[in-house]
This record gives C-alpha cells, sequence and structure tokens, in this order.
C-alpha cells in the first residue's frame, strides 16, 4: 500500500523529482571524460542544433573536456550545428515548441532561414498553450465552486455560487471554440 503522502503524488510529479535528482547528482558536466575521448564533434554540433541548442554549448565542452586535457574541435562542431539548427527552425517545431510552452528557443534560430516560419508557428503554438492553461485553472475554479456549492447551506450563496459556475462555463464553451480556431493555424 502506499503512504498517504506518496498516494497524493501524481506520477509524472514523482518521475519528475526523479530526474532532478538524476540531474543533481550528475551535477552540470555537459560531457562526460569517455563521451569527450570518442565525441564526433561534427554530430554533437549537429544533434545540438537540430535540438535547438544555443552554439554557445561548444563552451561547456571545452570547460568539462578540457579537464580530462582534450579539446573539441570548435570549427567541426559549428559546421554540425549549422546543419543541425536548420532542421530544428522549421514551422513545425515552431508549433511544437509553442504547444508545450517554451518559448526560450526562439532566439536559436534569429538568423536562420526559417526564422520567419518557426517564429510565426512558436507564437500560434503558445496562443494554444495559453487557451489550455486557462481552460484547466477554470476547471479547477469550477471544481473548488462545486465542492463549496456541495457544502453551502445559504441559499443566497448556493446562488451566487451557481451564477460563477454559469460564468465559468460560458467561459469554457468560449475558450473550446477559441481553441479550435487556434489549432486550425497548425502547420
Amino acid at each position: 500500500m502506499l503512504s498517504p503522502i506518496r498516494s497524493r503524488v501524481s506520477t509524472p510529479a514523482r518521475y519528475a523529482v526523479l530526474m532532478l535528482a538524476a540531474l543533481a547528482l550528475a551535477g552540470c558536466e555537459s560531457m562526460s571524460v569517455s563521451e569527450c575521448k570518442v565525441a564526433d564533434w561534427h554530430r554533437v554540433g549537429w544533434t545540438d542544433g537540430s535540438h535547438g541548442e544555443s552554439e554557445r554549448r561548444i563552451a561547456d565542452y571545452t570547460e568539462d573536456c578540457g579537464k580530462a586535457g582534450i579539446v573539441p574541435n570548435a570549427q567541426v562542431y559549428r559546421q554540425g550545428w549549422d546543419a543541425g539548427i536548420v532542421q530544428f527552425c522549421t514551422a513545425a517545431n515552431g508549433w511544437r515548441e509553442g504547444l508545450q510552452g517554451h518559448s526560450g528557443k526562439a532566439s536559436v534560430c534569429q538568423g536562420q532561414a526559417g526564422y520567419p516560419a518557426f517564429a510565426r508557428y512558436l507564437e500560434a503554438g503558445l496562443q494554444v498553450y495559453r487557451t489550455n492553461e486557462r481552460m484547466q485553472n477554470n476547471a479547477q475554479e469550477s471544481n473548488r465552486l462545486q465542492q463549496r456549492l456541495d457544502a453551502s447551506k445559504n441559499d443566497d450563496e448556493r446562488k451566487h455560487l451557481r451564477e460563477e459556475l454559469r460564468h465559468i462555463d460560458r467561459e469554457q464553451f468560449r475558450l473550446r471554440n477559441q481553441l479550435i480556431q487556434q489549432q486550425m493555424l497548425a502547420p
């Protein structure tokens, strides 16, 4: 049987805590010594670029690998990164990043050929993300008000709570329609 505290924590929340603990134990190393010894710097650069990482990440590799006396090939890394970032800076990735609420990756695409489409769809995806957040907040508020309504004995208070619930229902209806319109903008 789960402990009372553990049973109240969602599985994704437990997973996130475990991931944070693993990261804390791993420290801030960007690359281990053994990885530095066998690194294909073009592939490392391409992978970083295709995941939307900043090209400045080479500085982390230089610091971490330098502890083992290994100097990354920055020129080869940059060639790989230049090829990879083109794969990342697309309308589809802008949309995906926006849907996840990640707005910070736009800066790595500035100056890239795909930046205008990436930025446009990033903003469109962020609008969907924000609408979903508002809908979730409304659902939580609706649940809270419903609990108060169920517990209330006062007729005036019950009337007021019902009106608030109707207002939230109307807002949710409006947001669902807005969400449908926003999702039609997907690339």
